[in-house]
C-alpha cells in the first residue's frame, strides 16, 4: 500500500529494536495513527514522528503517563477510535486501574484537543468567508476594467477611422492644392484652354 509502512519499517526509521517499537505501538497506539487491511495492521508515515518523539522521550527517562501528556502537548493527534476502544476495554473489566486512568487522561486530552480544532475550524471558516468576500469585490473591479478597457478600445477604433478620413481629407487637399499650384504656374496663355 502506497505510503504506508510496516512494523519492520518502523523498526529502521527509528532505530530501535524490534520488540521496543511492538511496545510503543501497543502503549501509545491512540497516537500512532495506523490503517487496517484486512488482519494487517499498517502505519502512517506520521507514526514515525510520533515514535520518534516517544523514543526521545524514553531516553530523558519520562514515564509512559509523562509521555502520553508530552505527546498531547506537541499536538500529536489523538486517535480517537482507538481512545474508545480502550475505554471499552476498560469498562469490560480486561484492564487495570493504572490503564483506566491513562486512558482517562487521554480522552481528556482528546476532547480538548477536539475543542481547539473546533475552535481551529471556525476561525480558518471565518477567514474563508472573508477572502471569499474579496474575491468577490476583485472580481468586480475587474468586471468594471475589462468594461473600461472594452470602452477604451471602441474609442480608439474611432479615432482610427477619423484619423484615415482625416488623412484622406489632407490628401485630397494636398491633391488640390498641387493642381493648383501647377495651373497657377502655368504661363497665362495655358491657363484659358
Amino acid at each position: 500500500m502506497d505510503g504506508l509502512l510496516r512494523k519492520k519499517d518502523l523498526v529502521e526509521a527509528v532505530g530501535v529494536a524490534k520488540s521496543t517499537i511492538a511496545d510503543w505501538v501497543t502503549e501509545f497506539h491512540v497516537f500512532i495513527p495506523t490503517v487496517k487491511h484486512g488482519a494487517v495492521t499498517y502505519y502512517k508515515p506520521e507514526a514515525l514522528d510520533v515514535l520518534k518523539a516517544i523514543r526521545e522521550l524514553r531516553e530523558l527517562d519520562q514515564s509512559k503517563v509523562q509521555i502520553m501528556e508530552l505527546l498531547s502537548k506537541r499536538g500529536f493527534p489523538v486517535t480517537v477510535e482507538e481512545a474508545v476502544e480502550d475505554v471499552e476495554r476498560v469498562l469490560s473489566g480486561a484492564d487495570s486501574r493504572d490503564t483506566l486512568l491513562t486512558v482517562m487522561q487521554t480522552m481528556g486530552q482528546a476532547i480538548v484537543k477536539i475543542g481547539e480544532q473546533d475552535g481551529s475550524i471556525n476561525r480558518i471558516e471565518t477567514r474563508i468567508e472573508e477572502h471569499s468576500e474579496r474575491l468577490d469585490e476583485q472580481d468586480g473591479r475587474i468586471s468594471e476594467t475589462v468594461d473600461q478597457v472594452a470602452e477604451l478600445h471602441r474609442m480608439v477604433e474611432e479615432m482610427k477611422c477619423q484619423l484615415d478620413a482625416t488623412k484622406a481629407e489632407a490628401a485630397a487637399a494636398q491633391e488640390r492644392a498641387e493642381r493648383a499650384e501647377a495651373e497657377a504656374n502655368k504661363p497665362w496663355w495655358r491657363r484659358w484652354k
